[in-house]
């Protein structure tokens, strides 16, 4: 502690005599720095009344600010017992505000002195009260990443549940009333918005199966299971069996959260990492898993199941496999779920034959070849029913049917699938499967109000005037999940267009000149969708109308008015022209890609169209319009809108034309007048987030095409004095480039700029912290290549450690960088570069940071370093407190490689690990098999020295459970 003077009776007496308004109290507090004067004031009870909310007459709520745990929070550094002490006797209050406070101060100590305060956390956790700021996702990392995993799962379980749906009472009225009322289905939330769930779910809980992922595994299980449960009313629970309509709200259970994921799919996406991570980590816990799965009565945790062993197919998994593949009883009946297919084809392609026996096979394969049911697919096709259509049906059900099987098919079956796979246009792919079985509720299918067969046999002009007229959306009576769209019906028109209309020249024409006629845009964006299939598929006969019909397209802008008059309120199709603008702009990309290979010859073409797309209005960014709801990721945003999308192709395009030419020098200056159009505030678009971000993504790709106009615009694309415009430019540039010669010649005063600049990172998300990691990485790739000194004033990488003093979670990652680099770099480096990365380690370890040096673990198996040399710098960071934990399995593992190299020092280090293993209760994270031959080569070893670490650690393992070492006396 810093040495403060205590305060006197006396002095604390008049100091607190002159506060005497709330401006007082505030000025006073904010500013006393202290920690002794905790003592007198918790005595005089200044900490005793924390201020409630406020309701406000005109109906909001004020959360008050409270300047006494703010004092608090400035010295619980320098006191943290204290403070926690004292914190944790305040009285509850409705005041949100203060416990957003004690976490912040949770936050700022040792997270053994943080967990301390766990009991008030799962008070604001698991109450009625409102978050303002929750950082429940920062207290999780803190304490799983700091061995305080038992506090960590007890928060996390408050904090995943989901809560009832608040409208229960209402809808369970109404449901006695109207049983099939759609409108009284139950959705029930967490406490939380979905940003802030998501933010829980991606960094608290999966930083916390990390160290405990069967643990955590469990929680998510069962708060799974009860989200499940609060979807049913009572009355429908016998009924429903296992059937949770998951493929309905959930169509994977593994991928990252999406566009339009909601908590519950982010929740199950968690739940599957999570039990990936048992099986990466904790394999030996996957029998209690596959139990705590199979114990649920809901499908979903079949699913997740099936997904587990189409990851793993094994000895161990195969019966579990076996048995879910011989009690599938509908082979015949219905099309497989994803997971289940996918768990089938991975088991025959791991296990062949061995999988399952011919008999049992046989019997598969034949229930598959004995269906659809006839008479279920007359009923639902009614009058469009024909034999023929039946057929068609029933080949490609064999065939989806059978291609899990592949590997294993045999005799008359083998034969008929090749036959099947011979008649298809496109491969099946896994993705082809159905998200959701044909049996049972469906939310969210379209179709058509025509048929494809029914629109082919239309006449042009009557396909024109059904659409134009067509609009009666509506549910299908006997299918009430199935909406009659125009979404439905532009597909089926894009696919008549592409296979009826574009291959014949004399119907395309009058597509093309009755264009102007075509009411709804989406119909036209159903053609430019169909001509880019074409295109796609490197058909190019009618390229030359496409880009003139996506031309046409463009001369309407997003905000036209002209076509509103067609369009009544009740239509659920918006007008406007964005979705046919951005089928032109993929359209464009498609043409640029390289499998593809459009000729050269349409390159005018399609410069006319990037510049329209680049610089012209996009209601989406200047209206600043996001597509993605409270998720703040620009470049995310830039990839999914038309304009800035635009931008990405226009680099693509100055890429392209020198693939054509055959010519990796070609000039395409096409590029930069359309990028200097743009930036031109002529355009009166100025750049936005989402374009700085994607144009720093890309700014190497334009120094490819021209350094020197990179050089001379490189203050237009990282704007220093607008710092968020530059902050998205920046990040992203560092983010998706690697570091190179030429970004450190053009970029050397933005590099500067950013490491001055640190400090303002910190205060945003954890995507602007990770920035300065980032940054970190580049610098040290700069110093190996000799662009500045290890240390002194021309120092960027000694600046780097200066700036970043007060948060040494940036040092630790970037000394694991290194090691994982050198790792990666195989056997053989260069000697200067080695050189140079030694004298780094050296640096390091004279700061004796033990944040830093416990991530030791990839230094350790680098083969292009020295084995003594990597055994000797291990020693020295174990005694310095550095590498424990989850890495202790592969630093084992490391060392059980090297005994050939030197016995002595791998005993040695294997000793002093198991010593701080037990410090830090994590012996658990060493593996026998790899210590057994450790132990082995120590005890036989000939000097005494090494026998007795042997001893030690083999002694001290025993005592710590690890009784199969045993094994090898016996």
């Amino acid at each position: 502690m810093k040495s403060w003077p205590k305060p006197t009776h006396d002095l604390v007496r008049k100091a607190l005599k002159t506060v005497k308004t709330e401006t007082d109290r505030k000025y006073f507090f904010l500013r006393l720095k202290n920690p002794h004067w905790i003592e007198p004031l918790a005595k005089r009870g200044f900490f005793k009344h924390p201020p409630e909310k406020k309701d406000l007459p005109d109906g909001y709520v004020q959360y008050p600010f409270w300047p006494e745990l703010q004092y608090l929070k400035n010295v619980v550094q320098e006191a943290p017992e204290q403070v926690i002490e004292v914190v944790s006797k305040i009285p509850s209050t409705e005041n949100s505000r203060f416990y957003e406070d004690v976490i912040d101060i949770a936050l700022k100590v040792d997270p053994s002195h943080s967990t301390k305060l766990e009991a008030r956390i799962l008070e604001y956790a698991s109450g009625e009260y409102p978050f303002l700021n929750p950082r429940f996702e920062k207290i999780l990392c803190h304490w799983s990443s700091n061995d305080q995993v038992e506090s960590a799962l007890t928060l996390t379980q408050a904090l995943v549940k989901f809560q009832p749906d608040p409208q229960f009472g209402e809808k369970q009225t109404r449901r006695k009333v109207d049983p099939d009322d759609l409108t009284t289905l139950l959705q029930p939330r967490p406490r939380f918005n979905e940003w802030e769930y998501q933010q829980i779910l991606e960094k608290g809980v999966r930083s916390l199966s990390e160290r405990a992922p069967y643990q955590t595994a469990r929680i998510l299980i069962d708060a799974t299971a009860k989200m499940i449960r609060l979807t049913f009313h009572q009355d429908e629970l016998e009924e429903a069996g296992s059937n949770d309509h998951s493929t309905i709200w959930c169509r994977r259970v593994n991928g990252p959260s999406g566009r339009h994921s909601d908590s519950q799919e982010m929740l199950v996406h968690t739940l599957t990492l999570v039990c990936e991570r048992v099986l990466e980590i904790a394999p030996k816990s996957l029998p209690a898993l596959d139990r705590a799965l199979r114990t649920q009565r809901w499908n979903l945790f079949m699913r997740i199941r099936q997904h587990l062993f189409a990851l793993h197919p094994n000895e161990q998994t195969k019966p579990w496999i076996r048995e879910l593949i011989l009690a599938h009883g509908h082979y015949g009946k219905w099309e497989y779920e994803f997971e289940f297919q996918c768990m089938i084809f991975r088991a025959c392609e791991n296990f062949g034959a061995n999988l399952l026996t011919s008999p049992e096979r046989k019997q598969l394969f034949e229930a598959i070849l004995n269906g659809p049911s006839e008479q279920a697919f007359r009923e639902w096709m009614g009058d469009r029913f024909t034999n023929e259509l039946f057929e068609k049906r029933k080949r490609n059900f064999h065939r989806m049917q059978l291609r899990p099987f592949a590997p294993v098919l045999f005799g008359k079956y083998v034969d008929y699938y090749e036959e099947l796979k011979a008649e298809e246009d496109n491969p099946v792919k896994d993705d082809d499967y159905a998200p959701f079985k044909s049996k049972g509720p469906k939310l969210g299918a379209e179709r058509s109000p025509k048929s494809r067969d029914e629109l082919e046999i239309m006449s042009d002009e009557a396909i024109l005037s059904f659409l134009n007229k067509w609009k009666n959306v509506h549910r299908d009576p006997e299918e009430w999940w199935v909406d009659i769209n125009f979404e439905g019906l532009s597909r089926t028109f894009q696919a008549t267009f592409k296979e009826q209309i574009l291959p014949n020249d004399w119907r395309l024409t009058f597509w093309l000149k009755n264009r102007e006629r075509i009411i709804r845009p989406i119909y036209v964006r159903a053609m430019v969708l169909a001509m880019q299939e074409r295109v796609a598929s490197g058909k190019f006969d009618v390229l030359d109308k496409c880009l003139d019909f996506c031309n046409w397209v463009l001369s309407h802008s997003e905000h036209s008015n002209e076509i509103e008059a067609n369009f009544s309120n009740d239509f659920r199709e918006p007008p406007g022209w964005q979705s046919s603008r951005r089928a032109v702009g993929d359209f464009v990309g498609t043409c640029l890609e390289e499998n593809v290979n459009v000729s050269i010859t349409a390159r005018q073409s399609l410069v006319s169209l990037l510049d329209r797309l680049c610089t012209q209005y996009d209601k989406q960014l200047d209206d600043n319009e996001p597509v993605l709801s409270n998720l703040d990721d620009h470049l995310t945003e830039a990839i999914n809108i038309t304009r800035s999308r635009a931008l990405e192709n226009l680099i693509e395009f100055g890429y392209w034309v020198r693939r054509q030419l055959q010519d990796d020098q070609a000039d395409t200056p096409e590029v930069f007048t359309i990028l200097e159009k743009r930036l031109a505030s002529a355009c009166g678009f100025p750049l936005t987030l989402p374009e700085y971000a994607l144009l720093g993504l890309q700014f190497g790709r334009i120094c490819g095409l021209n350094r020197n106009w990179a050089d001379q615009h490189r203050s237009d694309l990282f704007p220093q004095e607008s710092f968020t415009s530059w902050k998205e430019a920046f990040g992203n540039f560092l983010k998706y480039n690697r570091p190179y010669r030429m970004a450190f010649e053009i970029m050397q005063d933005d590099i500067r700029f950013a490491l001055e600049n640190t400090g303002k990172f910190k205060t945003g998300s954890n995507a602007t912290r990770n920035l300065t990691d980032m940054l970190g990485e580049h610098l040290f790739t700069y110093y190996l290549w000799d662009y500045f000194p290890l240390t002194g004033k021309d120092s960027l990488l000694e600046r780097f450690y200066e700036k970043t003093q007060d948060d040494r979670d940036r040092w630790s990652q970037l000394f694991d960088f290194v090691g994982r680099s050198v790792k990666s770099s195989g056997k053989h480096l260069r000697e200067d570069l080695k050189e140079r990365i030694i004298k780094f380690f050296g640096w390091r370890f004279e700061k004796k940071e033990s944040i830093e040096l416990k991530e030791f673990t990839y230094w350790l198996e680098a083969e292009c370093l020295d084995p003594e040399w990597r055994l000797q710098s291990y020693s020295s960071t174990l005694d310095v407190g550095g590498s424990v934990d989850i890495g202790l399995y592969s630093q084992v593992k490391a060392l059980r490689k090297m005994l050939d190299k030197n016995i002595p020092l791998v005993v040695e280090c294997f000793a002093k690990l198991v010593e701080r293993a037990v410090e830090n209760d994590s012996t658990n994270y060493i593996a026998s098999d790899e210590a057994r031959p450790i132990l082995r080569a120590g005890l036989a070893n000939s000097d005494t020295t090494v026998q007795q670490n042997a001893k030690e650690a083999r002694e001290t393992l025993l005592q710590r459970g690890h009784l199969d070492l045993l094994a090898e006396e016996n």
